[in-house]
């Protein structure tokens, strides 16, 4: 393949543009421009925008694992919860809805907790994170499958309907909306805002993150703009993830939450209500059916990332 830049014409050109999603009219103009960098970014490697080597083999190798997937390859390890956990009826899955702990960064704990819960309350996939210490993330980007053999367990907060029956939920662990300087705590069945260290974020019970993994929105998500930053090998789960399921189950996870950002930007992470969703069969998120969550957050990456499929 030759190398590609803005201004670029031709039929390589049309292949890049079929690669990135985008309409293929063979011209490398702004639009291709801005697909090309946000791809660059999301692989890690120089955002120059010109379409080399590099750049070139992530992108051929992101199509063939999308169009070719390898079935026989597990990307997660099963790690189940015990039956009393979910509800032992396989369905046709028609949905994918992303979500975050609000908690730490071991995908076993969170499996492990939710098994002790008398009510059925879980996902099928947990993805492990960083620690906001810094001092242990061994499990970061690990998958685990907590729901076996298209089972399926509460995980909306929406009440009985088919969007959690038909769904696949994804748990990311992150801690989600921070607080600058201060974090609130109920005492005596009210919040009270306790004061730290103005130059410090804080989650919502307290601990302090390290500023590396803190993200700054442009603009505030449901109230905040401080978020626990999804972590590079979380995203890059993530994505294989997705892949993986769209094939398994047929579902086109360029539809829903990734056509609504093209379309809407950020304002695509806000509430659509369960009745769009329903009608939408692809990838959501919890905050899309659900006024009180914030999961997911509209990172820059995950964006990203959700271009990408």
């Amino acid at each position: 393949m030759k190398t590609l830049k803005l201004h670029s014409h031709g039929q390589e050109v049309k292949q890049l543009q079929l690669l990135l999603n985008l309409l293929p009219d063979g011209i490398f103009g702004p639009q291709t421009h801005h697909a090309v960098l946000f791809f660059q970014k999301s692989q890690n490697i120089a955002p120059d925008g010109i379409v080399g080597p590099a750049t070139w083999s992530l992108l051929c190798d992101g199509w063939e694992m999308l169009n070719n997937p390898n079935d026989d390859e597990e990307i997660f390890s099963e790690y189940l919860l015990p039956e009393h956990a979910y509800h032992n009826q396989p369905t046709k899955k028609k949905w994918i809805f992303l979500h975050h702990t609000a908690g730490w960064q071991n995908p076993y704990r969170v499996i492990d907790d939710w098994g002790q819960r008398p009510h059925k309350v879980a996902t099928e996939f947990v993805i492990g994170g960083q620690s906001i210490h810094n001092d242990n993330s061994d499990h970061d980007g690990k998958i685990l499958q907590a729901i076996p053999n298209n089972a399926w367990a509460w995980h909306l907060g929406i009440g009985s309907q088919p969007l959690h029956r038909e769904s696949i939920g994804i748990e990311i662990c992150s801690f989600g909306q921070l607080t600058k300087g201060y974090f609130e705590k109920e005492v005596n069945g009210k919040p009270k805002i306790i004061e730290r260290d103005k130059n410090s974020y804080f989650t919502y019970v307290g601990q302090e993150v390290i500023p590396d993994q803190v993200i700054e929105l442009e603009d505030e998500f449901r109230g905040y703009n401080y978020f626990h930053k999804y972590s590079v090998e979380q995203l890059k789960s993530l994505k294989g993830l997705l892949l993986k399921l769209a094939n398994e189950h047929n579902i086109d996870v360029r539809e829903g939450l990734p056509n609504l950002i093209r379309k809407e930007g950020v304002k695509a992470f806000d509430l659509i209500g369960t009745k769009t969703c329903a009608d939408t069969p692809g990838v959501w998120s919890h905050a899309n059916v659900n006024k009180f969550k914030l999961d997911v957050a509209p990172q820059e990456a995950l964006i990203e990332m959700l271009l990408e499929l």
